[in-house]
């Protein structure tokens, strides 16, 4: 993976080409659902905080798609760091933050100890601002040579898009660990062939498909801690079976697809589900 001519060697483990054997273990994959069960609850309560707030259609900041959050953040060790995006508060969560100090932060509260004790990059930062320090981090971790990497999620409704390409192409160049995930909703591979100008993988996944995430992000997190450089996760709809269509034949819900794929492995149970909705519910009114 180290030369450009491996690059396209890199699967993107798609649940349609998994549904056998798995190298992922049983309980790695329920940790996956039960993380994306968690995200969606919190962003919902958040949204829920937000509307009260500020009046009905106010949401929280942008926020990568949770299957991209579960799959790229859910083996980060604390030592790594994460860009989450402006506004993002799941990733935060995903890599470890208390549910207490996120909804302090959404109340303005100060958790800058919070954010800081797990290399949080604060999210009230600008895209910007979080890209760049990002990129000092990544810099000093290359330097320890410490195994250790920086997650930076973004998406499209970014402001920094020439700051991230600046970043790409630095990471690149220095061969930095850094995990570039991106998620989009155009079908355009644009930043796939950025990637590989700037000399590192470029991985396009289904948007909805946390397994695929997983898969290419733990070989990324490898491929970087070995000192090989960044990779880029692209998290986009699959293309349409007819251009015309607004909406993929098989779209689904994140959830709703992971639960298909875990029932066909004999792994799904609507008492599990009901188990860490109901243990999750309780964790975020005890925090609020």
């Amino acid at each position: 993976m180290t030369k450009a001519r491996k690059r396209q060697n890199i699967s993107d483990g798609s649940l349609s080409t998994h549904n056998g054997f798995s190298l992922i273990t049983e309980e790695k994959l329920l940790e996956i659902y039960s993380t994306m069960l968690k995200c969606h609850m919190l962003e919902e309560r958040l949204h829920a905080v937000n509307r009260d707030r500020n009046g009905a259609g106010h949401t929280v900041g942008a926020s990568v798609h949770i299957a991209a959050i579960a799959g790229a953040a859910i083996d980060l060790g604390r030592g790594d760091a994460v860009a989450p995006s402006p506004g993002a508060l799941t990733p935060c969560f995903a890599k470890g933050m208390p549910l207490a100090a996120i909804f302090a932060s959404r109340n303005g509260g100060a958790v800058q100890t919070a954010f800081a004790s797990r290399n949080i990059i604060r999210p009230a930062l600008s895209a910007e601002r979080q890209i760049e320090r990002a990129m000092q981090i990544a810099s000093r971790y290359k330097a320890k040579r410490n195994q250790k990497v920086v997650a930076i999620f973004s998406s499209d409704a970014s402001d920094a898009e020439r700051a991230l390409q600046d970043a790409m192409k630095r990471a690149g160049k220095k061969k930095l660990p850094v995990l570039f995930v991106r998620e989009t909703k155009l079908q355009e591979d644009d930043p796939i062939a950025r990637a590989n100008e700037y000399g590192f993988p470029g991985v396009a996944v289904e948007d909805d498909d946390a397994v695929a995430v997983y898969r290419v992000a733990t070989e990324a997190l490898a491929h970087a801690r070995r000192g090989n450089g960044p990779t880029l996760i692209l998290c986009r709809p699959w293309p349409f079976d007819d251009p015309g269509k607004k909406r993929r034949r098989h779209a689904m819900h994140p959830i709703s697809k992971m639960e298909s794929y875990l029932e066909a492995k004999g792994l799904f149970s609507r008492n599990f589900k009901s188990q860490v909705v109901a243990g999750f519910g309780q964790e975020l009114d005890d925090a609020q």
